[in-house]
């Protein structure tokens, strides 16, 4: 198989595992009007690259990445899950990546099986794991000998993309403003692909505190659209 199909088909939009359902707190931040406008969504998807995701659900996919090619014992990734899980405060973004995951690991079951990522799939199913997107990528995304670095830097692109897809609909912004803003943070996502190596073992998972906050308060807005 190619590589870089099989990449660009698992990081695709349309790629059936429901992530077009997630604003993981973009929803409360529009409703509060603090995201508001073309200038506000960029510079909401830049603090969420450079002070979340590069911290976390990135962070979490070096971490499995390492697991993959140490070849490690998969008690090794069910305490991976355990901690990352502990680390994702608001019930759903919790569950969001427990949904993911296990959607992922299903679709992709059915394309190629990989012994581990169907493992993981039925420790999530027996409760002895809780599930998270980010391991289940990255399983995958190895055992296709995707490099690392494209590996990851699509991670990130697939995360930046929902956001801006969900400011275009919610704000919201133009098509053009939205590519603008994908474009524009390119070199944003390279100098975080090239440094996440570099992060330091107890500065993963690192919070973003405003969005805990408006993850945690999107349960209770009058009106939702997105899941999280």
């Amino acid at each position: 198989m190619n590589p870089l199909l099989t990449l660009l088909q698992i990081n695709d939009s349309v790629f059936p595992i429901g992530g077009f359902t997630h604003s993981y707190g973009l929803e409360t931040y529009i409703d509060k009007r603090i995201v508001k406008d073309s200038a506000t969504a960029e510079a909401y998807a830049t603090s969420m690259l450079r002070y979340s995701f590069y911290y976390n659900d990135a962070a979490f996919f070096w971490e499995t990445w390492k697991i993959c090619e140490k070849r490690a014992t998969k008690d090794k990734l069910l305490a991976l899950d355990r901690f990352i899980t502990t680390l994702k405060s608001p019930s759903e973004i919790r569950d969001a990546s427990k949904k993911l995951a296990i959607r992922f690991l299903k679709v992709v079951e059915n394309l190629k099986s990989v012994r581990r990522c169907k493992s993981y799939l039925e420790s999530i199913q027996s409760g002895r794991a809780h599930g998270h997107y980010a391991m289940a990528f990255a399983m995958y995304a190895h055992s296709q000998h995707i490099s690392f670095e494209d590996a990851l830097s699509a991670f990130y692109y697939n995360s930046l993309n929902g956001m801006v897809t969900n400011c275009a609909k919610l704000v919201p912004i133009s098509q053009m403003d939205g590519q603008k803003i994908l474009f524009k943070l390119q070199p944003l996502t390279r100098e975080l692909v090239a440094k996440q190596k570099e992060l330091a073992e107890d500065m993963i998972g690192n919070c973003c505190v405003a969005q805990d906050i408006r993850c945690m308060q999107h349960e209770k807005l009058y009106t939702r659209i997105y899941i999280s």
